[in-house]
């Protein structure tokens, strides 16, 4: 089981996970202003889910594991509560591994910003105009979260855009010179910024980061910080980042996607750099994003130990329970006042769908 009784200094709520859980049930299944999709599964499958669900551990009792394909074909509006007002915008996922999954968010990346910039507070990370290097834009949240984060600090933000699903469609060619060729591409536009702007601050792939121009890019420019993610990064090409490559530059990772939102690296004075052997830890945004790190028997498993990662996403804006990801962690124990589980060193599982592309994003 994971502990429920915590809070978080950085969230809008103080709930607890399971006073949060029976908030957010009661916002998405409430007869007049819930959730569509929710009001008629819990009328198909005649329950009355929110006195079935009083805590967290509820939700394994209630719901099976959610089926993500359904967001591929369902119209936004039905997965979003009838609470839901004012500018709400359609996200989707890159469509990596299939058609894109969308949802209808209202404020959610510019909470996921203002949490990250929390954090990242607690590194010394510089400020400053930020550069944006291959995050999706469009409907994807990448390129949402880079403008919201500039404008927490109350900075500019930049853009080179990357296309997921054309490099996808390059993944598939027998010419890998095509491939490099649109990376090509998308260096030229960061190097022309890179040139004329005042840019502190790089979110970019760990990917990117392994090219050696990307490196001598930041070298020659004025960028104090980096913020990488997109991509499982092992642990001898971390250490190469923060002792050679990238060592002159605050280097952050963080671990998200679309709809699990955004969990950077914790911050040192938790736990220090040299006691983590290269591992990146991540601390997801409690109490809404709850991954747990579960076995083959569902229960999560000890600290310590890998296992795959579940997603529950508990928002006022979408309820996602009990989502099986791709990718496997190792859990680990939070620490000072960020003190619920961490996520350790996520790379994608070898039982993921076929055809995932990381060589990019």
């Amino acid at each position: 089981m994971i502990e429920t009784e915590f809070t978080n200094p950085y969230a809008k709520t103080d709930a607890t996970l399971d006073e949060w859980t029976r908030q957010v049930i009661e916002t998405h299944f409430d007869p007049e202003t819930g959730t569509p999709y929710w009001l008629e599964w819990a009328a198909e499958n005649d329950i009355d889910v929110r006195t079935e669900v009083d805590e967290f551990a509820d939700l394994q009792t209630v719901f099976d594991p959610f089926d993500e394909s359904i967001l591929q074909t369902l119209p936004v509006e039905e997965f979003a509560p009838a609470s839901l007002l004012g500018d709400r915008r359609v996200y989707e996922t890159g469509g990596t591994t299939g058609a894109p999954k969308r949802v209808l968010m209202h404020d959610y990346w510019r909470e996921q910003a203002q949490w990250t910039a929390r954090l990242l507070e607690r590194w010394a990370f510089p400020t400053g105009n930020v550069l944006g290097l291959a995050p999706p834009g469009g409907a994807n949240n990448a390129g949402t979260f880079v403008q919201h984060l500039a404008h927490e600090w109350g900075r500019l933000p930049f853009h080179v855009t990357m296309d997921p699903r054309w490099v996808k469609q390059l993944s598939k060619r027998p010419r890998p010179d095509e491939f490099d060729a649109y990376v090509d591409h998308l260096l030229d536009q960061a190097e022309r910024i890179l040139e004329t702007q005042n840019i502190r601050v790089l979110f970019t792939t760990a990917r990117l980061l392994e090219r050696p121009r990307v490196r001598d890019l930041v070298v020659e420019s004025s960028i104090e910080g980096i913020v990488h993610g997109g991509t499982a990064l092992d642990r001898d090409t971390h250490r190469i980042f923060r002792e050679e490559w990238y060592e002159d530059v605050t280097l952050v990772g963080e671990y998200g996607n679309t709809l699990m939102g955004v969990a950077p690296e914790a911050p040192p004075e938790l736990r220090p750099l040299d006691d983590r052997d290269y591992h990146l830890d991540y601390v997801p945004c409690y109490p809404y994003v709850i991954p747990e790190i579960v076995g083959e028997d569902s229960e999560p498993v000890d600290y310590g130990e890998r296992g795959t990662v579940r997603l529950t996403v508990l928002t006022e804006e979408f309820l996602l329970p009990l989502l099986g990801e791709r990718d496997a962690a190792i859990r680990i124990r939070g620490e000072g006042d960020l003190p619920w589980d961490w996520i350790r060193t996520p790379r994608t599982n070898e039982h993921a769908v076929d055809g995932t592309v990381e060589g990019v994003y």
